[in-house]
């Protein structure tokens, strides 16, 4: 069984579009865990009525609504109420890309027993949409994919809860942890998602990611780190501003160009 857990704070213009993504797939087993920051909006209101709008059994679904550290504390949150064999995180905002997305993956599990199941990404970006293709050999060797496409077995995520001191790279933390355990991955020839990157934590943070990925590569602990970090803040520093100045017709040719592992559609 594949527990969907969908992590949401006052997303009420957000949560339909997911949930009905979700409550439309055909597979019969699946569970979803919806865990929400305690929402000062309609967020719970809508979920609840699309729920029921689609006769959910409720058997097969639980709502938490309390304070959380951020969305990774949210997400462990999520897969401690789970209890699938495997865990996906469809968070507000994501979507899968067609019914079929849920039982083609537990049909795939049932023949490969990886520890980690993963396919492609639908992506939205300013400069068009694309294709994130996750096969080995893309450019990644710890994530070829997204993480709102891919499955992983949950034991692992119970063993090794996502790193909640990072804001922005916790989940490649966690696939640096697999990577490093030697445990398995198997990628399915399925779109299984899409995502909105336009307004994504990772696209509008770069800096912050940067220090990030180097945190979690040892670069930090180098005795002239300081000199690294400086020349980060004036480079990768000043793309956001450079961002919001520039006009967007110029953007979108240079991020198409730079995008080279994107398959445009």
């Amino acid at each position: 069984m594949i527990s969907v857990i969908t992590v949401c704070y006052n997303a009420e213009q957000l949560i339909e579009g997911t949930l009905r993504s979700t409550l439309q797939q055909k597979d019969d087993q699946y569970e979803l865990i919806i865990v929400d920051g305690l929402s000062r909006d309609k967020t719970l209101n809508v979920a609840k009525q699309i729920i029921e709008e689609f006769e959910f059994p409720e058997t097969r679904y639980r709502i938490l609504s309390e304070r959380d550290n951020g969305i990774y504390d949210a997400m462990n949150k999520g897969v401690k109420l789970a209890k699938g064999d495997y865990v996906i995180f469809m968070n507000c905002g994501d979507s899968f890309n067609n019914p079929n997305v849920l039982s083609t993956l537990e049909t795939f599990s049932q023949r490969n027993n990886a520890d980690a199941i993963y396919g492609d990404t639908r992506i939205q970006f300013y400069e068009g949409t694309g294709l994130y293709c996750g096969e080995i050999g893309n450019g990644d060797d710890i994530m070829p994919f997204s993480h709102q496409s891919i499955i992983v077995k949950r034991e692992h995520l119970i063993n090794h809860p996502f790193d909640t001191s990072y804001k922005i790279l916790a989940d490649r933390e966690f696939f640096t942890w697999m990577r490093n355990n030697k445990l398995t991955f198997a990628h399915c020839d399925v779109v299984v998602s899409n995502y909105d990157a336009r307004e994504g934590l990772s696209e509008n943070n770069p800096l912050k990611m940067a220090f990030e990925r180097d945190r979690l590569t040892g670069k930090v602990n180098g005795k002239l780190y300081f000199i690294r970090k400086l020349i980060l803040t004036f480079t990768i520093g000043l793309i956001q501003p450079i961002k919001r100045l520039c006009p967007r017709k110029i953007l979108n040719v240079y991020f198409r160009k730079k995008r080279k592992f994107i398959q445009w559609i």
